[in-house]
């Protein structure tokens, strides 16, 4: 006998099944409108080598063809060279007049020019924020940085004002509590906790690399292409085409990842347990040397080529593996820091130079002094635990490096 409620609720899942699996592959909103706006700071990339002119250079023949609900809009200046004192906000049009004769910033063609700003200063990052609020309507933002990046010392150091930039602090203050789809970030060392944690109020999705990027940075022509033929499309699906392309890049040790900063909270308290268990072992000579041994083999960031050793970053998962393998104890706190980056990071890229790179990045204590460390204690303070640690590392475990041990070959 049939069951007519059964074959009901049948085919009510079923016409629910085809549904979800047809939604699975539409886009994110057909009629959606997307503004992207650019925040650059020249800096030395422009002022030597005319890099984020290039980028913007890139955006242009990218929307050649751009979609009518894709907006373009940017903000640059920050480098000692004519034409980039200050701020000029310019449309896309404007950016493709101004890029007829290949330099961008050598004419007067802009929306507004904010003489004698500084692209270092929140105040500009919030005058520019509010511009896009008032004059233009979106349904997602994507907010995108482009200049020099120092981890959690900083990043979109302005020339024209002693190198000011913008500290984690300010740029948390200048975002303030807007509701941003897509924070970027093609700056180096900017995939860390520090700026993950502080942005995860206003930010949907971060992406942001944990090492020093190519000095060619995002490839914006391709990228941009792309959204333009494909507006509404889901932000996760523009992140995947953008890594594809910016892994095609040849220099060595290249990473990139897509992270989720609503899960910041989480791999929070998970660090904070962890740190409590690993601060037990700083008390005394063969505990430090344990620590040290697994720094050694943890994958550090921005040690190497140009960066500033003392400003060094190491990957939070690779920290936890190495902890967990070389201390019993430390195993279950490992384990639950290592399931909260797996939770944060929605995926990542890297390549075969930092292979244990796994999306997000921490301050490493194993160049720093105390002096330093205070100094950027605001800046990096992300739990009680893991600040208590890193002052009792430096006070009871630096000694052990300062007599002529080295951490890395």
């Amino acid at each position: 006998m049939n069951n007519p409620g059964k074959n009901g609720f049948s085919r009510l899942f079923l016409v629910f099944l085809i549904i979800s699996l047809i939604s699975a592959h539409a886009p994110a909103d057909e009629n959606s409108a997307l503004l992207i706006a650019f925040y650059a700071s020249g800096g030395t990339l422009e002022q030597e080598m005319g890099l984020i002119t290039d980028d913007f250079a890139q955006v242009v023949r990218g929307a050649e063809n751009l979609s009518e609900r894709v907006t373009i809009l940017a903000t640059y200046g920050g480098a000692n060279k004519p034409g980039w004192n200050g701020m000029t906000i310019a449309t896309l049009d404007e950016l493709r007049e101004d890029l007829a004769d290949g330099e961008l910033g050598n004419s007067n063609v802009s929306v507004q020019k904010i003489q004698n700003a500084n692209m270092g200063d929140p105040e500009s990052l919030s005058f520019f924020l509010s511009y896009i609020e008032r004059k233009f309507s979106y349904d997602r933002l994507f907010l995108i940085f482009i200049g020099h990046g120092q981890a959690y010392t900083g990043m979109l150091f302005d020339q024209n004002h002693g190198d000011d930039g913008l500290s984690i602090e300010e740029l948390t203050k200048a975002v303030g509590s807007r509701d941003i789809c897509l924070i970027g970030f093609d700056s180096c060392m900017m995939g860390c906790l520090e700026v993950l944690s502080a942005l995860s109020p206003s930010a949907s999705y971060i992406i942001a690399s944990e090492e020093t990027e190519p000095e060619e940075g995002w490839p914006y022509e391709p990228w941009i292409r792309y959204i333009g033929a494909h507006p509404g499309r889901s932000t996760e699906e523009y992140a995947r085409v953008l890594f594809d392309e910016y892994m095609k890049n040849p220099s060595p040790g290249k990473t990139i990842a897509f992270l989720n900063p609503k899960e910041a909270g989480y791999l929070t308290k998970q660090l904070d347990q962890f740190a409590r268990d690993l601060h037990a072992l700083t008390g005394d000579p063969g505990g430090c040397e344990i620590i040290n041994r697994i720094l050694s083999k943890t994958q550090h960031f921005g040690l190497f080529g140009s960066g500033e050793p003392e400003k060094a970053t190491m990957d939070i998962y690779s920290l936890a593996y190495e902890a967990g393998l070389s201390v019993p104890y430390l195993s279950g706190s490992a384990e639950e820091l290592m399931e909260g980056v797996n939770r944060t990071v929605i995926f990542a890229r890297h390549d075969a130079m930092v292979p244990d790179a796994h999306g997000i990045a921490i301050l490493s204590p194993v160049m720093i002094s105390p002096v330093f460390y205070e100094y950027y204690r605001e800046s990096v303070f992300i739990t009680p635990s893991w600040d208590r640690f890193l002052t009792r590392y430096m006070k009871e475990c630096h000694p052990y490096i300062s007599s002529g041990s080295r951490l890395f070959k």
